[in-house]
């Protein structure tokens, strides 16, 4: 039988890890620490993956990251783990290092880990919590994890039923947990793209014009991001309807955006994975667009201070556009 798993017994164990690690290093290490990361994910999702995640992320939010990795079943055992994430910056000679805690743990054994996760946490910093997994996020045993963290990112992109994800992300957020959706931070390069476009006098000042949105999804039809993109459209258009939604043989979340009015018509269309096709007045232009990793979602979202008032608003209109 494994040892039992107890907070005094993880802190022991990255206590020596510090050690040794200071011993083995004539220039000796840094350690860095700027908050507590939780990030859980289903036992399937490969251990390289999130292995790669924490170490991109490390280098611009060093934490003591606790990574929490459930299987099925219902097995009382919870077992761990202490590893270092070390670096040298360029032209530097000492290492710069932060700590990885990680729990292994079943559906079953869940109810005990936050308790351990309480006791392990890096005193006094911020905690956030990254959940991998959609159906993590609906487990009761997961709930108590929620409220130990000051921001919570989750992935509606991931799930298998995206409206009703929607909507348990604006319900825990009336109960006043702080949770984020990484579906509306990848949608950074249409809106920057759309309010770029805007930045010409002349078609601001026919902003007003515009009285119907079309919004062209992948082959899937839309999903999370074409519904927070309409919603945005909507809000800043100042309309409460008007918005359409239509399909393409594409794998872009997003193929296209039409704004439409009298004598108007302002579009943009992905050619490509780095450029968009800007049309206005039949007068095309080619503006750059980034696609940005999973891991640089992540970057942006830990960057991001206090409330997102934006998407407070926009949040509600999603849902209700994706109710059809």
């Amino acid at each position: 039988m494994p040892p039992k798993v107890t907070p005094e017994a993880i802190l022991k164990e990255l206590s020596e890890l510090w050690v040794g690690l200071g011993a083995g290093d004539e220039a000796g290490v840094l350690r860095a620490c700027a908050m507590t990361l939780i990030i859980a994910a289903d036992e399937e999702e490969e251990s390289g993956v999130l292995g790669e995640m924490i170490a991109e992320i490390m280098h611009d939010h060093p934490s003591r990251a606790i990574v929490l990795r459930v299987r099925d079943g219902s097995d009382p055992d919870i077992e761990s783990r202490v590893l270092a994430q070390c670096w040298m910056p360029f032209g530097r000679r000492q290492q710069i290092c932060c700590e990885q805690i990680e729990i292994m743990a079943s559906e079953g054994g869940l109810q005990d880990v936050p308790r351990i996760v309480l006791g392990v946490m890096a005193p006094d910093l911020p905690v956030v919590l990254v959940c991998r997994g959609p159906k993590l996020f609906s487990l009761p045993a997961f709930q108590p994890l929620l409220s130990v963290a000051g921001k919570v990112i989750v992935d509606s992109r991931c799930a298998p039923e995206p409206q009703r994800m929607l909507e348990r992300i604006a319900g825990l957020r009336q109960l006043g947990h702080a949770i984020h959706d990484l579906s509306w931070t990848a949608l950074t390069p249409w809106r920057e793209v759309i309010a770029c476009a805007f930045d010409d006098r002349a078609t601001l000042s026919r902003l007003h014009e515009i009285h119907q949105v079309s919004i062209t999804a992948d082959k899937r039809g839309p999903g999370p991001e074409a519904w927070y993109l309409g919603a945005w459209l909507l809000r800043g258009l100042g309309l409460r309807t008007g918005i359409e939604f239509a399909v393409a043989e594409s794998d872009d979340p997003i193929h296209a955006v039409e704004l439409r009015g009298p004598g108007l018509n302002i579009s943009f269309t992905r050619d490509s994975r780095t450029v968009i096709r800007f049309t206005r007045g039949g007068v095309a232009n080619n503006l750059p667009f980034t696609v940005s990793s999973d891991w640089d979602l992540m970057r942006e979202e830990l960057a991001l201070l206090g409330k997102d008032h934006i998407f407070e608003e926009v949040l509600p209109m999603a849902i209700a556009l994706a109710g059809g």
